[in-house]
């Protein structure tokens, strides 16, 4: 990072992912937390994997063999500074002091007291994870002056926080009535399908062991004798379901215009109910708004993800990506609704044919549009080629 990229609120020095493992009986483990932290600070001396006086695996230094630190391959020791500084392949020209740890650890639940938390664990009861390779990840090196990790928001966050709103905060008492109405249909579904029987004027079987009334089986094809003036009824609740129905489109409507989905975003609207496109983009623009709202909110953290990915391949040396500053790269978005593929073609036709767009214009309308061209540069250079060798030869002249 460089001066102008560093700040304290979007660009942290340390952070920390912890979650809860739970007990496993099966294979003898207790309950633990497991945190991993990535933390940047002063380039270190080289350090390997060893063992603590109580068995479990470390980091140690190494030294060579006068007994004095062993520099990491690359790295130099400032004389003015004195400390150890490195120059990483996305900064040229420009030495740096600082790189990214990794540690990973976790800590028995039984070993932690209330003043821990997630900040200060004690150290002296961590159990380092050990990598594939037998890295033991106790502040191991990355060879990165970055922390690998981006939060990604969902809403433009308020002054003083970062967090942002999740997208299903509006809704969520919504979603509970939701829930509700579909148990509550359910248990009606059942009274309506199998409705509740009375009889009158029959004689009702009996146990001959216990002398107990035994039920009367109800299916297909069974016959009653009632005496006279006997009868028959039964408790009709379809009134009720047709109620809990009739709720459950009156709920999905209002999580549609709450979330801003609307019911042509969820589907839940009949295509014989649009009489036009046009009339579909309008009732689509709630959504649309909404996706842009959101992209808006990530756009600088897509812009920041891709930088880092650049300069992970370029910090492992991955075949293709050579040294030097990192390139600027820009997500590009499709279309997130249907679109008039055939109207947007016969538009950047006539516009072509008319002079008033250009090739590049015309080219990137139908990326938008959704058309399959995955390199507009290449696009645009496959049709002046062709439309050269279109061209007839110039005739000989005398």
């Amino acid at each position: 990072m460089t001066d102008e990229e560093v700040d304290a609120a979007d660009f942290p020095s340390r952070v920390h992912l912890a979650w809860e493992l739970p007990e496993d009986e099966r294979r003898g483990l207790k309950a633990r937390l497991r945190r991993i932290t990535y933390e940047l600070g002063p380039i270190g001396a080289a350090s390997g994997p060893g063992w603590s006086k109580d068995g479990f695996p470390v980091r140690e230094p190494v030294t060579g063999s006068d007994g004095d630190p062993v520099l990491i391959g690359g790295d130099t020791v400032d004389p003015v500074a004195g400390t150890m500084v490195r120059t990483y392949p996305w900064a040229p020209g420009r030495p740096s002091a600082v790189t990214c740890y990794l540690t990973d650890a976790e800590w028995l639940l039984d070993d932690l007291m209330a003043q821990h938390d997630i900040h200060n664990l004690p150290m002296n009861k961590a159990r380092y994870r050990v990598r594939s390779d037998g890295q033991v990840l106790q502040a191991l090196d990355l060879m990165i002056d970055f922390l690998p990790v981006i939060h990604l928001t969902n809403t433009i966050p308020d002054s003083g926080e970062h967090w942002g709103q999740p997208l299903i905060a509006k809704v969520m008492q919504v979603l509970d009535e939701l829930s509700a109405t579909d148990s509550d249909s359910a248990a009606a579904s059942d009274t309506t399908g199998s409705p509740i029987i009375g009889l009158s004027g029959i004689r009702l079987p009996k146990d001959c062991t216990t002398g107990a009334t035994l039920p009367l089986p109800v299916r297909g094809g069974t016959v009653w004798s009632l005496a006279e003036g006997g009868s028959m009824h039964t408790l009709d609740t379809s009134a009720q379901l047709a109620e809990l129905r009739a709720r459950t489109d009156h709920l999905l409507d209002r999580l549609a215009g709450n979330s801003r989905l609307t019911s042509s975003g969820l589907g839940t609207i009949s295509p014989a109910a649009v009489p036009s496109g046009y009339a579909l983009q309008l009732a689509l623009g709630p959504l649309d708004s909404l996706v842009a709202s959101m992209r808006l909110a990530r756009t600088h953290k897509y812009a920041l993800m891709l930088r880092m990915v650049q300069r992970l391949y370029q910090a492992g040396r991955a075949e293709g990506w050579p040294e030097g500053e990192t390139l600027p790269v820009r997500l590009s978005w499709g279309p997130h609704t249907p679109t008039d593929r055939a109207g947007v073609l016969n538009e950047v036709v006539q516009g072509y044919t008319a002079g008033v767009l250009s090739l590049e214009t015309g080219v990137r309308m139908l990326a938008a549009a959704g058309y399959p061209i995955d390199d507009a540069v290449q696009e645009i250079e496959r049709i002046t080629a062709r439309t050269v060798e279109a061209q007839p030869a110039p005739a000989a002249t005398a």
